[in-house]
Parts: structure tokens; C-alpha cells; sequence
């Protein structure tokens, strides 16, 4: 007797065995996305992926792209997801302004409790001009403003919602990134068989020295994460850092078991440490930051008024 089992009319495969057999057939179909036909491992590997953010393996075919070799999901995909948990108390989005002028806004209110955090996350045309998406060929030309929305959406949800999305950028997002070279740099090596290890005597190796190449200590390196009390952690692009950086920052305010003016403080050693990354970010995601660190700030002080009047 077969495990599948049926969920909002929907089969989810129960073990690794139905899981490629499923995923085996589905890529067969010509009524999924093209990436996914005839390649039933990233089949198997995008069910699962819809299945730990609580998508049906239907929806994750249809929503999950692989963009450069790393997946990501359709921004309307991951707005729903938003407003299914039960955290969300609300979106908002609209543009304001003509021409130059244009602006996307969104506003996500999140429960933390009794609190509501309100985040509010704008793209101009200003920006879309500094990263070299406005007038860029394809959807920027033809839909200007529902990329400037998408733009909005996805830095309001990542910021909101890190924990719900799990990590992945809207496809849209993803599409403007610059491609990356995702070829192995070597062929793969091939396991050697038993009976000639069985063959093989073992050999005495010599012990070789090995000397480390001298470091430039004035070499630029990559984004640097310094964690009061802990080693650092380094990120290739900005971005990457200031993932992290707000995902830090969250942590610090989700931290009950501190007082909130400990978390105040430490908010803000936080950013001190980090003063040298922190400007080599843009302006925009500076402030984006610095931004966040006084909603979690204004946060914290209400908490603390709220318990000195309990």
C-alpha cells in the first residue's frame, strides 16, 4: 500500500523512494516549467525546497526558478507566503510619484507578541539608475513600475520575514543579478574500487612542511562581520553582509531574557564594531540599517516603559 497521502488535493510523497519515483514522472510532463522537464533531480530538489517553506510540489514547480544556480521564488509566491503566517498583521503597497520622481513603497506589519513592527521598504527610480536596472532591457522596459514593486516587496519581506522565506530573493531580483560562473573547475574524482584498494599496499608518507604564503595585511577583504565576544565572519558582497548584519540585529531585539535597555546597548556596540563595512555599503543600504537599529530601538523602549508601568 502506497504512503502518498492527499493534502488540499495535493500528493505529497512520503519517503526518498516516492519522492523520485514523483519526481521522476512530473518531469516528464510538458505542464511543468521547462527547467524542470526531463531533470527529475532538480524535480526532487525543488518539491523539497517548496516543502520546507510550506508550498504543495505543484506550487513549487511553478513558483521556484533556479537563477545562476541558485533558487529563488516568484515575488507574489512569497508575498502569499507572508500573508499566510499568522505573524503578519497587514500589507501594504503602492507607487507614489511620475517619472524620475517614481517610488515604490511597502509596508509589512509584523506581531513580535503585543508588539507590531511596522517595516517599510522603498525603491526609487534614483536607485533603479544606480544599480543600472532602469531602461535595462526586458521587464524594465515594459513594466517599470511592477519592478520597482517587486524591488520594494522583497527588500520589505526579507527584512520582515527572514525567518518564513528562509534565505531565497524573489526571482526578479535574482534575474538582475550578474550571471556567475557555476562550472566545476575540475572534473570530478572518481571513487576508487575495493579490489584495488585491496591491491594497493600501504605506503609511508613522508611528512612535508608546509609554508603558508606571506599575507599583504593591506589587501582589501571581503566584507568583514565583527560579532562583539565572537570571531568574524566575512561576506563576498554587500548584500550578503547586510543579510546578516539584520538578521544579527534581530536576534539581539528578539533577545527577552535581556533587558531591553542591555539590547539597546548592545544594538548599538554592535554597529560601532561594524563602522568600517557599514561605509563601504551604499547609502541606501546604510541607511536601510541604521534605519532598522531605531525601529528596534523605539521597540525596545516601549517594552521597557510598558514593564516600569506594570
Amino acid at each position: 500500500m502506497t504512503n502518498l497521502v492527499t493534502t488540499r488535493k495535493s500528493l505529497q510523497p512520503q519517503t526518498m523512494e516516492e519522492a523520485m519515483r514523483f519526481a521522476e514522472v512530473i518531469s516528464k510532463s510538458a505542464m511543468v516549467p521547462k527547467e524542470y522537464q526531463g531533470k527529475p533531480a532538480n524535480t526532487l530538489v525543488a518539491v523539497q525546497w517548496g516543502m520546507e517553506l510550506g508550498l504543495a510540489p505543484m506550487q513549487a514547480l511553478q513558483n521556484i526558478a533556479v537563477i545562476n544556480g541558485k533558487p529563488s521564488v516568484y515575488g507574489d509566491a512569497l508575498l502569499a507566503m507572508v500573508r499566510a503566517d499568522s505573524r503578519c498583521r497587514g500589507v501594504q503597497e503602492y507607487v507614489e510619484g511620475k517619472g524620475d520622481d517614481m517610488m515604490a513603497v511597502c509596508i509589512i506589519k509584523r506581531a513580535h507578541g503585543d508588539d507590531i513592527e511596522e517595516i517599510k521598504r522603498t525603491f526609487s527610480v534614483g536607485q533603479a539608475k544606480q544599480a543600472r536596472l532602469w531602461g535595462k532591457q526586458g521587464p524594465w522596459q515594459q513594466y517599470p513600475e511592477r519592478m520597482l514593486q517587486h524591488r520594494a516587496r522583497g527588500n520589505a519581506i526579507r527584512d520582515g520575514f527572514p525567518d518564513v522565506i528562509k534565505g531565497l530573493v524573489t526571482v526578479e531580483e535574482a534575474q538582475d543579478m550578474e550571471p556567475r560562473d557555476v562550472t566545476p573547475t575540475q572534473a570530478p574524482v572518481q571513487a576508487p574500487k575495493l579490489e584495488d584498494l585491496a591491491k594497493t599496499a600501504p605506503k609511508q608518507v613522508e611528512a612535508v612542511e608546509v609554508v603558508p604564503e606571506p599575507v599583504d595585511d593591506d589587501t582589501p577583504k571581503d566584507f568583514e562581520m565583527a560579532i562583539p565576544g565572537k570571531e568574524a565572519k566575512y561576506f563576498e558582497t554587500a548584500e550578503d553582509f547586510a543579510d546578516a548584519y539584520n538578521d544579527l540585529m534581530l536576534a539581539v531585539r528578539r533577545a527577552d531574557k535581556l533587558a531591553p535597555a542591555t539590547r539597546r546597548t548592545k544594538l548599538k556596540e554592535l554597529e560601532q564594531a561594524n563602522e568600517i563595512s557599514l561605509d563601504r555599503l551604499s547609502p541606501e543600504l546604510r541607511e536601510e540599517l541604521k534605519e532598522k537599529r531605531l525601529q528596534y530601538n523605539k521597540g525596545l523602549s516601549l517594552e521597557e516603559k510598558e514593564g516600569a508601568d506594570g
